[in-house]
């Protein structure tokens, strides 16, 4: 790769945007990214392994030349890839990138997935209860890190009944989510 970019040899190229540097890269996309991967279901550290590769590919193969949106689908597209390569025994795994895809263009590619972000955050603030302490519990909100076992006994259920408290309250999620945002 040859130190700097050629000379521009006509207008149109002189008017490409200028190549971001790699940390003003990162730092502009990289939250986005990040969230993607993990509505792909990818956990913490597989999205911030599977990030941090994206972004690599994305240096080598110039995409910090291109403009912002075009940046942000390459850096989509090559963490989907990474994604599936990784999850290549699940049969599921490109229909549920497909889904996650089109929720992402719907919801999330404006923002980055702040709006549905807030809108989940708002929503849980709305929970109260044995619905509120389940989502807690199980998913390390307000300092708890239950496992589901733990959470059903600290809440006087039987496993079999947080699961369903635990279904039916994201059911309720969902759709105060969809209110929100649509």
């Amino acid at each position: 790769m040859p130190a700097s970019p050629p000379a521009p040899a006509n207008a149109a190229a002189a008017s490409a945007p200028a190549a971001l540097a790699p940390e003003a890269l990162v730092e502009r996309h990289l939250l986005a990214v990040w969230r993607y991967l993990r509505m792909h279901g990818a956990d913490a550290h597989e999205a911030d392994d599977l990030a941090q590769e994206a972004f690599v590919v994305a240096l080598q193969k110039g995409a910090a030349a291109l403009d912002p949106a075009a940046t942000a689908a390459f850096l989509r597209r090559t963490a989907r890839f990474l994604f599936l390569r990784l999850r290549r025994d699940h049969r599921d795994a490109v229909e549920l990138a497909d889904a996650v895809d089109e929720l992402w263009a719907l919801d999330c590619e404006h923002d980055g997935g702040d709006g549905l972000l807030e809108a989940l955050r708002r929503c849980v603030g709305e929970l109260q209860g044995r619905a509120r302490a389940a989502i807690d519990r199980c998913y390390g909100l307000a300092g708890w890190n239950s496992d589901r076992d733990a959470a059903a006994h600290d809440l006087g259920l039987q496993p079999n009944g947080l699961k369903t408290l635990l279904q039916r309250t994201r059911q309720l999620l969902r759709a105060c989510i969809e209110r929100r945002t649509r």
